[in-house]
């Protein structure tokens, strides 16, 4: 018999208070299966949290918290310089940002996605990645960390027993390391849809993708990203969507 295989389709949603963009948000979730909803460290404030969790209760998606560096000026996007408890205390209130109104929607916090720099500089830095991991551990230990797959961000979940959702990206090129080639590098994204596409469909099914040095990589990984803030992303959610049903994959 043939193995039935499902993945997860994550997407970083929320990232505005623009509420053109929570509606264009919205429009995404039919196409995937978990959000990871910004909490006031690089973007979106009460209300984006509020509007954004009521659609992903509406489109039935698993609701992730997704904090960073506070630093709104720069996205999240440049590492910090920051205190081991400053750094503690903004990850607890964004994290509770998100738990919060979710217990006011009846719904709970299933997962926690770090983003940008912290995301990058968690998965390099081992004693960084303890730092959120033992964050989420404390808040709720039921909890589970979405990370690069085969980063420090998973060692520090495994001894810590958190349960870990391996990350990969249909849209960025690895180095044979399992690293994310970095986003200055100009083969840091792929240059087609297609190109992104493939590499999904391989990473659902557990096949080998291209690393840029040409050695083939196998990664494991239960959860894809699908970037919210490409001005196309309806249209390739709407693609991933198709052809992994196409290739009876289930999104869950």
């Amino acid at each position: 018999m043939m193995t039935k295989h499902s993945i997860d389709i994550n997407c970083d949603l929320g990232e505005s208070i623009n509420p053109q963009q929570w509606e264009a948000d919205s429009h995404l979730m039919p196409y995937i299966s978990s959000c990871n909803i910004a909490c006031g460290g690089h973007a979106g404030n009460s209300e984006s949290i509020k509007v954004t969790v009521a659609n992903a209760v509406h489109n039935q998606l698993k609701i992730g918290a997704h904090p960073s560096y506070p630093d709104k000026d720069n996205f999240g996007r440049v590492s910090m310089t920051i205190g081991e408890q400053e750094l503690r205390q903004t990850l607890r209130q964004q994290i509770e940002s998100i738990a919060e109104e979710c217990q006011r929607q009846n719904t709970k916090l299933h997962h926690i996605k770090p983003h940008g720099a912290l995301y990058n500089d968690a998965a390099a830095n081992k004693e960084l990645a303890f730092i959120i991991a033992e964050e989420i551990k404390h808040f709720d230990a039921h909890i589970k960390l979405m990370g690069l797959a085969h980063s420090n961000l998973y060692s520090a979940a495994q001894e810590l027993e958190l349960d870990f959702l391996h990350e990969g990206f249909m849209d960025r090129n690895y180095h044979a390391n399992t690293h994310l080639v970095p986003r200055g590098h100009m083969q840091a994204l792929h240059k087609t849809l297609e190109e992104s596409l493939t590499q999904a469909l391989n990473l659902a099914k557990g096949q080998a993708i291209n690393s840029i040095e040409g050695t083939p990589l196998t990664l494991k990984v239960d959860t894809i990203c699908l970037h919210g803030d490409n001005p196309n992303a309806k249209d390739i959610a709407q693609r991933l969507y198709q052809l992994l049903r196409e290739h009876d994959i289930e999104i869950s």
